[in-house]
Protein backbone atom coordinates (compact mmCIF):
# COMPACT_ATOMS: atom_id res chain seq x y z
CA UNK A 1 0.00 0.00 0.00
CA UNK A 2 1.48 3.48 -1.01
CA UNK A 3 2.21 6.35 1.64
CA UNK A 4 -1.32 7.91 2.46
CA UNK A 5 -3.46 5.80 0.15
CA UNK A 6 -6.97 5.29 1.55
CA UNK A 7 -6.53 8.16 3.84
CA UNK A 8 -7.63 10.92 1.89
CA UNK A 9 -4.52 12.96 2.46
CA UNK A 10 -4.77 16.33 0.77
CA UNK A 11 -8.02 15.80 -0.58
CA UNK A 12 -9.70 19.03 1.69
CA UNK A 13 -10.51 22.04 -0.33
CA UNK A 14 -10.91 24.21 2.62
CA UNK A 15 -15.01 24.94 1.80
CA UNK A 16 -17.83 25.44 4.67
CA UNK A 17 -21.08 23.47 4.97
CA UNK A 18 -22.89 22.79 1.94
CA UNK A 19 -19.72 22.64 -0.38
CA UNK A 20 -19.44 26.64 -0.37
CA UNK A 21 -16.81 28.81 0.76
CA UNK A 22 -17.10 30.86 4.04
CA UNK A 23 -17.40 34.59 3.47
CA UNK A 24 -14.35 35.10 5.51
CA UNK A 25 -13.56 37.47 8.54
CA UNK A 26 -14.66 40.79 7.12
CA UNK A 27 -17.26 42.30 5.86
CA UNK A 28 -21.12 43.46 7.33
CA UNK A 29 -23.88 42.29 8.07
CA UNK A 30 -27.23 44.23 7.50
CA UNK A 31 -31.17 43.51 8.54
CA UNK A 32 -33.35 42.67 5.50
CA UNK A 33 -35.95 44.77 6.88
CA UNK A 34 -35.18 48.39 7.68
CA UNK A 35 -31.73 48.42 6.17
CA UNK A 36 -29.27 48.66 9.12
CA UNK A 37 -25.73 47.50 8.99
CA UNK A 38 -22.98 46.89 11.48
CA UNK A 39 -19.57 45.20 11.15
CA UNK A 40 -19.60 41.01 11.23
CA UNK A 41 -18.46 39.81 14.05
CA UNK A 42 -15.78 36.76 12.89
CA UNK A 43 -17.06 33.64 14.09
CA UNK A 44 -20.58 34.23 14.75
CA UNK A 45 -22.72 33.89 11.45
CA UNK A 46 -24.71 37.27 11.10
CA UNK A 47 -27.99 35.02 10.96
CA UNK A 48 -27.38 34.26 14.85
CA UNK A 49 -27.55 38.33 15.28
CA UNK A 50 -30.42 40.55 15.66
CA UNK A 51 -31.23 44.07 14.11
CA UNK A 52 -31.08 46.46 17.23
CA UNK A 53 -33.57 48.72 15.40
CA UNK A 54 -36.57 46.30 14.51
CA UNK A 55 -35.02 42.90 15.97
CA UNK A 56 -35.20 40.75 12.44
CA UNK A 57 -31.98 38.22 11.93
CA UNK A 58 -29.15 40.16 10.12
CA UNK A 59 -27.61 38.73 6.57
CA UNK A 60 -24.64 39.16 5.27
CA UNK A 61 -23.64 41.66 2.93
Amino acid sequence: MGMGAGRGAGMGKGRGAGGRAGAGPVGECVCPSCGYRMPHTPGIPCRQMRCPRCGMPMVRA
